[in-house]
């Protein structure tokens, strides 16, 4: 008798009681269900084109036709530019004598420089060079992708009522929409590391195929400002929040449709308008895009009017690296904090 009123387990029954899923295999589950929506490949597969597209580009910039006619015309400035600088000195000195204002400059010492290989268009088959171009180029579509993706993932569970279904087994809001957020920002990181990679690839096979021979007499190639990794966790950085804040926002406003619509329109409306008309110029330190910019280009700079004692005028304005990931880190805490707060507090059906 006894032997059958007593549990063959003695641990307190709380002890006992299931403790769910844990938060890693949530978040595994949530990559799983990312990785098999539609949306996700779509996007993959333009990530992939875009790249391809990109590398075709600096295939053909970087044949060894080109650059030999580029180079030919590089020469052929390099021995005009003397020539121009003396002929714009005796234009100078002319007018000079003519109004008696020796504080004329015509700028002779800009005239008689060489330009340097960027600005005569002249791409030379470095994997690295080709490499650091079409990753900065690409950043911004990369973090756009990234929200996409974020937001339609979250987006998606409203619109379609599985969010509330999937409230019925994980009853605690803040562990899902954390999951979700830690989803979106992986699926956004890890399309950047496969624009990353195919970046890199394609650029080394274009600097094997477009490889100069040795008649040309190449100028040297400038070095790169910092190397390929630094950029590449920058770029990726950005892909893995840009993720997040679609996320978020698909946790505010419940819809994929409405989240394109705020960002496009926040990007017309106050990056494109507000921060250019208003106050001369001034609010661009506070722009997303130009601190993005910052970020990724480790400092930019603005034109904004400042104010003397005697008169106003437009200068060059200096936005640090500092300042654009700090002002980018805020933006992304504030949002996932309204993020959170609007799932947890209102209702889901």
């Amino acid at each position: 008798m006894s032997n059958t009123l007593v549990s063959p387990d003695s641990r307190p029954r709380t002890d006992r009681r299931p403790q769910g899923t844990s938060l890693a295999g949530l978040v595994g589950v949530e990559l799983r269900r990312l990785w098999w929506r539609r949306l996700t490949k779509v996007a993959v597969v333009a990530v992939v084109l875009f790249t391809g597209a990109s590398v075709y580009n600096a295939y053909s910039q970087s044949s060894p036709e080109r650059i030999a006619q580029q180079l030919d015309e590089y020469r052929i400035l390099q021995q005009q530019a003397p020539r121009i600088a003396e002929e714009c000195r005796q234009q100078q000195a002319v007018e000079r004598d003519r109004s008696g204002d020796q504080s004329i400059d015509f700028g002779c010492d800009e005239q008689g420089q060489t330009p340097t290989l960027e600005q005569m268009g002249l791409a030379l088959p470095v994997a690295d060079t080709i490499t650091d171009g079409i990753a900065r180029t690409s950043s911004l579509l990369l973090a756009f992708v990234a929200l996409l993706l974020g937001a339609s993932f979250v987006g998606a569970e409203f619109s379609t009522g599985s969010m509330g279904l999937w409230l019925t087994f994980q009853p605690r809001r803040l562990r899902v929409a954390s999951t979700k957020l830690v989803a979106a920002a992986v699926g956004g990181a890890a399309v950047a590391v496969l624009c990353l990679v195919l970046t890199n690839l394609g650029a080394r096979m274009v600097a094997v195929v477009n490889r100069p021979g040795s008649d040309l007499d190449l100028p040297p190639v400038p070095a790169l400002g910092e190397p390929l990794v630094v950029l590449g966790l920058r770029i990726v950085a950005l892909a893995l929040g840009a993720g997040i804040v679609g996320a978020a926002l698909g946790l505010v406003l419940r819809h994929t449709a409405a989240v394109v619509g705020v960002v496009l329109g926040f990007a017309v409306v106050v990056e494109g308008i507000v921060m250019q008309a208003f106050l001369q110029g001034r609010l661009q330190r506070w722009s997303v895009l130009k601190n993005i910019e910052a970020f990724i280009e480790r400092g930019t700079s603005y034109f904004a009017e400042t104010c003397g004692p005697t008169s106003c005028e437009f200068t060059q304005q200096t936005l640090s690296y500092t300042h654009g990931w700090v002002f980018l880190s805020s933006v992304l805490l504030l949002v996932v904090l309204v993020g959170l707060v609007a799932f947890r507090r209102r209702d889901v059906t």
